[in-house]
């Protein structure tokens, strides 16, 4: 039940063509005749001026309209009208199987109140795609530019059987290539439509659960953001389900969209062998009387029946929902918003839509609560589009503004004595000079200093000089890291105290801990993934308050990490808005873990952001296999596995991008561990919850290693803590029972159903463990073996493929799942049927290596930034190109002293100052004083050779927008 998007295929032909093929509907390309002949199509238009909304579709009116060719003239409509000219796209809205169903189990009447419905939803989601601007038209030269159409021209044509016969009712919508602008007629773009699909699908979704729920339907979940509606039992809905079990055992429960479009064509069988309307209605008749059941009495029954009002999981957290309530924006908003600290238009409509669709509300409701949320503050925009495209909460915004404030008002200070950090240095002579220099800074005066280490720099040897050099200087020195694994592997390293940041605040706000004093150095690990609201509470904790006279003096904050790997799990990008405002920085780029030249050379360009450069050398060594199938890919990843245990022992690390993945592969692996003795015993039976939060069957024997998905206080284990089982059995009571020795060395025995925290009500007493074999990249974060398997068996991300590809010490082995990747190529080829060539794929899956997303700030989108750091100010008078004489009077200072330290680059800061101005103050409106200043620094420039200071052109940037 969802929204899938098709390209047809070119002009007027395309559907003629195979008018008399029995097998042309497999071909998605060419489907026009099949829609003209498959029912009583109708037109959707939304101003009437290319076709008449409401009236019939003729099959003549189609095909010249599929070729561009206005139907009364003859005449092209558009350039490039004619057999070369793209036809349009399929959007088909399919209902719930339980829809189905129901229709074909009704009287004629009620089957005509479900087609209303049908009807009703997509043109509602039809009118959704035309507000948001999901379809545009091409203007300009070479088409740059986008605008809204005035009209657009849809042909609905539904369907209510599959090609087993089966009811699936589904309504093919084809969006034409011709849309009215003005008076022209123009092509179509419809990259805002692919890139909508799932609202879309969310949208159709949620119209049609609003008119089930006002005829009397009750509606349940049904995984993956669907619903069902109640009362149908699941043997009813398996039985009339004979098409999609055939596409699942095809290509699995877990297969892409474009795995399914392409088991749809091999699998389906001809039309013409579909039972026709008599003989479909007597079978299904015989089928319901086999289930004794009544499904729209069932349906009407569930209907009446009261809801219940299940109470929420209560978990300890500080941070509760951002916006109180229960109605579906207020529950999707608080959902992303822990994680995110802005909500895009495109995230917050589908999440609430998602919502009002399993409570039965419709779209409008959904637009008027943004509305109303912003008229009470309680969402605030942050751009000035007429519909809003960003947002945040006040709370999230005053808490961004407050970091930075903490950040920006430190005062330096000095910490390290010199003797001691010279003397640090000189005991670790193995330390490279990028590595001093970075203790030096760390050592500085400064009061936040940011440390950036890429994977494999020697960011763990870095962090032991910084903390040999403070306790040579008499400081205190604590560790924080936003998981237990991460502070237990600091605290290990570098021989100090260090603790999960959740578990610091915790403390801190209960009174356990005492607030650190001025004679502390604070150091953060793998900062990159720290959150907004937990880098606001370390700084907070960190900043001591002065009396007027006194000097201010705080702990120093030393913050460790690479912003480009695994991303924070929290709202925002803290280490990037600490960085723009500190803005020195030390950064370790020269990589020391691995041990082969173009591997090193690889983690290099991947530190850099270049996550697909480094996957090409990999395949380019033939690091890379592409494998068909996902039972032959994991095979051959545990072949991988096996032949680097031959050569390194059990040092090697398999990463996954999906849990269900990890799963797979730890089953496998297991047999092969048995055959070589290292798991022995029969298996204990037990149940377990997986890191997706669902329970089920779970296998244990004296050697398997387990991975714990939550702290224990009672054990003393902590969430990702490893152990090996060294003993297992069931007692006479039939209980199941463990002995596992931790990574640390203690053996914990105990009963199964006592490993679970204590606190959790969702599936009390089941263990949230799994098996340690293979797991996902944030499980490997911070690991380091002597090879990896790297299993990608969906789609890829640029922080994904630089985690997995710099863990190894000497050797890296990568398995592509290829059947995705076909499929999604095949889409864009001229026949589907073809196979992809091998390059097509590569290229694909080297385009997903290359996406990378950064979380967003608040102050990215803040009218001041001054003002915002200062009081918290979003809003703000727009730009007019305009400088302010004292801003402008300031900065000018500030770029000359920047423009005297700088080194032979300056001519370079030069350039790329005059470039960032241009790109917002055009050159011919650019006022006296900003010419002024770049001529300065261009002057300074000149007459400076030697440099003095090393300084991020990122960093002037920000300091020449103040």
């Amino acid at each position: 039940m969802t929204a899938t998007l098709h390209a047809l295929g070119c002009g007027r032909s395309a559907g003629a063509y195979y008018t008399d093929d029995p097998n042309r509907e497999a071909r998605p390309r060419t489907r026009d005749n099949y829609y003209s002949q498959g029912g009583s199509g109708t037109w959707w238009s939304r101003g009437s001026t290319i076709v008449r909304n409401g009236a019939p579709v003729d099959t003549e009116t189609f095909r010249d309209l599929c070729a561009g060719v206005d139907p009364r003239t003859g005449k092209p409509l558009v350039r490039g009208a004619g057999q070369q000219h793209r036809a349009g796209w399929d959007i088909t809205f399919s209902t719930p199987k339980t829809f189905g169903i129901l229709w074909a189990a009704g009287t004629p009447q009620q089957r005509a109140v479900l087609e209303r419905i049908q009807q009703e939803a997509v043109d509602q989601a039809l009118q959704f795609m035309v507000s948001e601007r999901l379809v545009e038209v091409r203007l300009g030269a070479g088409g740059r530019s986008r605008e809204a159409p005035a009209d657009i021209s849809v042909a609905k044509f539904p369907h209510f059987t599959s090609r087993e016969g089966d009811p699936a009712c589904h309504t093919h919508s084809v969006l034409l290539n011709l849309a009215s602008h003005g008076k022209r007629v123009l092509t179509v773009e419809p990259k805002r439509t692919y890139r909508w699909q799932l609202v879309l699908g969310s949208a159709f979704r949620t119209a049609l659960a609003q008119k089930l729920c006002e005829i009397g339907c009750a509606l349940r979940p049904a995984g993956r953001d669907q619903f069902e509606i109640a009362g149908i039992p699941e043997a009813m809905i398996k039985h009339f389900s004979r098409r999609s079990q055939q596409i699942k055992a095809c290509v699995g429960n877990d297969a892409s969209a474009a795995e399914k479009e392409i088991a749809n064509l091999s699998t389906r069988r001809s039309k013409v062998t579909v039972p026709t309307e008599m003989e479909l209605e007597e079978r299904w008749k015989r089928e319901f009387a086999t289930f004794d059941i009544d499904p729209w009495t069932a349906v009407l029954e569930a209907g009446r029946a009261p809801r219940l009002q299940q109470s929420p999981e209560i978990t300890p957290d500080f941070d509760p929902p951002e916006i109180p309530g229960i109605t579906c924006v207020a529950t999707a908003a608080s959902t992303l918003l822990r994680t995110e600290s802005v909500l895009t238009r495109k995230a917050l409509l589908h999440r609430s839509f998602v919502e009002a669709a399993l409570h039965g509300h419709s779209i409008e409701t959904v637009y008027n609560e943004i509305a109303n949320l912003e008229a009470a503050e309680k969402l605030v925009r942050l751009d000035q589009s007429q519909a809003g495209q960003h947002w945040t909460t006040p709370a999230i915004a005053a808490e961004e503004a407050k970091l930075l404030r903490l950040v920006a008002q430190r005062v330096p200070g000095s910490w390290f004595k010199s003797e001691a950090v010279e003397a640090a240095l000189s005991a670790a002579p193995r330390l490279s000079e990028e590595q001093r220099q970075a203790i030096r800074l760390a050592a500085s005066t400064d009061p936040v200093c940011l440390l950036e280490a890429g994977a494999g720099t020697g960011k763990t040897t870095l962090i032991k000089g910084a903390v040999d050099a403070a306790r040579r200087s008499d400081l205190k020195v604590i560790g924080l890291a936003p998981s237990w694994v991460a502070a237990d592997e600091l605290s290990c390293s570098a021989g100090i105290e260090a603790v999960a940041i959740a578990r610091f605040r915790h403390e801190l706000a209960s009174g356990q801990r005492s607030i650190p004093d001025a004679n502390t150095v604070i150091i953060v690990d793998e900062a990159g993934m720290v959150g907004t609201r937990d880098m606001a509470a370390i700084f907070e904790a960190a900043t001591i308050g002065s009396s007027p006279g006194e000097l201010n003096r705080s702990p120093k904050i030393l913050l460790s990490g690479d912003r480009r790997q695994l991303a924070s799990v929290g709202g925002g990008s803290a280490m990037k808005a600490v960085s723009d405002i500190i803005g020195r920085k030390a950064t370790l780029s020269r990589v020391l873990r691995q041990s082969v030249d173009w591997q090193r050379a690889a983690s290099v360009v991947m530190a850099q952001g270049d996550s697909q450069a480094g996957l090409r050398t990999y395949a380019e060594h033939g690091s890379l296999d592409l494998i068909a199938g996902r039972k032959a890919a994991l095979e051959r990843a545990i072949e991988a596995w096996q032949e680097f245990r031959r050569s390194h022992g059990d040092d090697v690390l398999i990463v996954t991008r999906r849990n269900r993945d990890a799963v797979a592969l730890n089953l496998i692996a297991r047999d092969i561990l048995r055959q070589d003795g290292q798991i022995r015993g029969d298996d204990l039976r037990v149940r377990a919850v997986d890191r997706d939060d669902v329970p089920g069957p779970f296998l244990l024997a004296i050697g398997d290693k387990l991975r714990f998905g939550e702290t224990l206080r009672q054990h003393g284990i902590r969430n990702g803590t490893r152990g090996t089982i060294e003993k297992c059995w069931r007692s006479g009571d039939g209980f199941a029972h463990i002995g596992i020795r931790l990574e640390d060395g203690r053996l914990i025995q105990g009963p199964w159903s006592g490993f679970v925290d204590q606190r959790r009500r969702r599936n009390s007493g089941v263990p949230k463990v799994v098996h340690a074999i293979a797991g996902s990249a944030y499980s490997a974060q911070g690991r380091t073996a002597s090879a990896t398997v790297h299993y990608i068996g969906s789609a890829t991300d640029a922080r994904e493929t630089y985690v997995a590809l710099t863990r190894h010490r000497h050797d890296a082995r990568i398995v592509v799942e290829s059947q995705r990747l076909d499929a999604a190529c095949r889409g864009h080829q001229a026949d589907p049927r073809n196979p992809a060539a091998r390059s097509a794929m590569l290229e694909r899956l080297f385009d997903e290596a290359g996406r990378y997303h950064e979380k967003a700030n608040v102050v990215d989108f803040a009218a001041d930034r001054l003002e915002f750091i200062e009081k918290g100010a979003l809003w703000g008078p727009k730009s007019k190109g305009i400088l302010n004489i004292l801003a402008a009077f300031n900065t000018s200072r500030r770029l000359e002293e920047v423009a005297c330290s700088v080194s032979g680059r300056a001519h370079d800061l030069a350039a790329y100052l005059r470039q960032f101005v241009t790109s917002f103050l055009p050159d011919r409106k650019m006022p006296a004083s900003v010419r002024s200043i770049l001529t300065k620094v261009q002057s300074y420039a000149h007459r400076q050779s030697k440099p003095k200071l090393h300084l991020q052109k990122r960093f002037v940037a920000y300091e020449y927008e103040r």
